[in-house]
């Protein structure tokens, strides 16, 4: 991005554009990375499941191994029920890094079985899986919150809605996560006992604020309420599996900004180019701080032409454009 001043012109402006249209897939899902937490994997009992097969965590709150708490799939992992060693600790979060996803694979499924086992001592907490990027910066989190029975979500401005869905203690659910990183969203479906799975969040932005769109993991917290009191409750899974392909979409053409010259009556004027039906903001600032909308336009067959009347006033303007969303 450069200035624009009555002496230097620039030609060209960096742009953003998370505009993205329907394409044809291109490849298929292949298995990155898949734990049963067998002793196969070097998963023992008596440890926590921290440095098992790469796993890493924080906070010294429960975690490890337990046996058949899903018929016939003999170990699995769980987190929480034996309390931190600090009553000042409020989480315990375990996760475990994927490396080897091609550039071009940008949809990632994450599937895992999972249950919630309820408190014996009237104290009842959060269980979460949260994604972060690989600057470790957290996209969303899928919330089970053990006090009300409510499954919750969060997009990356810490805000928790409700799915409007509740779960049950004991139940086991097949939860599946679809990431789509080139569409910038997400998608939470999910199957029960003697249910069909349920699609309960569609299509939620993977960041609202820019962030990096990249996998880094996608792991499980234990979020205490009380942690001078935790409750004995805990979320055991098992059969995590990490899938990656192609996406079915890819983006649209970014928006461009050229340098038009100066109009007889002062005004600087812009060409704006990019997907000819796609609306693009073009901002102006004059400090890269503080952005103001300057036009809102499609950019037609070849382009649009943008004015700022203003830009006299000014011994230099910045321009950028966007999409709209």
């Amino acid at each position: 991005m450069r200035g624009v001043t009555r002496r230097t012109i620039a030609a060209c402006w960096l742009a953003v554009s998370l505009g993205l249209a329907n394409a044809t897939a291109l490849g298929q899902a292949r298995t990155v990375y898949y734990s049963g937490f067998e002793p196969g994997q070097d998963y023992d009992m008596e440890y926590p499941i921290i440095d098992h097969d790469g796993w890493q965590g924080e906070g010294t709150g429960g975690n490890g191994l337990v046996e058949d708490n899903f018929e016939g799939l003999g170990q699995q992992g769980y987190i929480g029920y034996w309390p931190p060693l600090e009553d000042s600790e409020g989480y315990t979060s375990l996760w475990r890094s994927v490396e080897g996803i091609g550039q071009e694979e940008t949809r990632i499924t994450v599937t895992m079985l999972m249950k919630i086992a309820d408190s014996t001592n009237d104290q009842r907490d959060d269980f979460r899986w949260s994604l972060y990027n690989d600057n470790l910066r957290r996209l969303m989190t899928l919330d089970f919150d053990n006090e009300t029975g409510n499954i919750n979500y969060a997009l990356d401005d810490d805000i928790f809605f409700s799915t409007g869905y509740k779960f049950k203690h004991e139940a086991i659910y097949d939860l599946k996560f679809v990431l789509d990183f080139a569409a910038n969203t997400w998608t939470v479906s999910i199957g029960g006992e003697g249910q069909g799975v349920v699609l309960f969040i569609n299509a939620k932005k993977l960041t609202t604020t820019g962030l990096n769109l990249t996998f880094g993991d996608l792991g499980p917290s234990w979020i205490i309420h009380n942690p001078e009191a935790p409750g004995d409750n805990y979320m055991v899974f098992d059969e995590y599996r990490i899938t990656a392909e192609t996406s079915d979409f890819a983006p649209k053409a970014p928006p461009t900004l050229a340098w038009g010259g100066w109009a007889n009556d002062g005004r600087a004027m812009l060409q704006l180019g990019g997907d000819a039906t796609t609306d693009y903001t073009v901002e102006v600032s004059d400090d890269l701080k503080t952005w103001t909308p300057l036009e809102t336009a499609k950019p037609g067959d070849t382009w649009k032409e943008i004015a700022d009347a203003e830009a006299p006033d000014y011994e230099q303007r910045f321009y950028r454009a966007r999409t709209v969303d």
